[in-house]
């Protein structure tokens, strides 16, 4: 099973960062390879959602349930069904100014699919970059 955590600062509030990643309808606009994503249901502190991921060769819908604390702004994502084994992400959002804020975020995961895991496993580091550095590249443009 393949995981890394990581720290970061960004030079944004940390409510402002916590509620993009917690747009997931917006996802389609800035993370590479979802070509939708879509809210199935959603409650008080609980998301279900499915993304559709269409990158060449590979194009799978990856359903999770997305539990948020919006008081210690913590976004958990657990998976429910498609090409993974499990899903772990967590997303931790600590304010260090009105306008910084340390990010740590963890994932965990592994596909049901020998291939598919050691093609992430190969570039998951870059992919992990990518994924990161779109967040805060829609955080520049939407809160600049």
């Amino acid at each position: 099973m393949k995981q890394s955590k990581k720290e970061l600062i960004i030079n944004h509030p940390a409510r402002s960062l916590y509620n993009i990643v917690l747009d997931i309808e917006k996802y389609p606009d800035f993370i590479p390879w979802c070509a939708s994503s879509k809210i199935l249901s959603k409650s008080k502190n609980n998301i279900i959602a499915d993304l559709f991921i269409d990158y060449k060769f590979f194009k799978k819908t990856f359903s999770s349930d997305v539990k948020f604390d919006s008081k210690n702004l913590i976004i958990k994502v657990i998976y429910i069904k498609g090409p993974l084994k499990n899903l772990h992400n967590k997303w931790h959002f600590k304010k260090i100014s009105k306008e910084k804020t340390k990010v740590f975020f963890h994932i965990q995961f592994e596909f049901k699919n020998i291939f598919y895991q050691k093609i992430s496993e190969i570039f998951f580091d870059l992919l992990e970059n990518k994924m990161i550095s779109s967040f805060k590249k829609r955080a520049d443009e939407i809160l600049n």
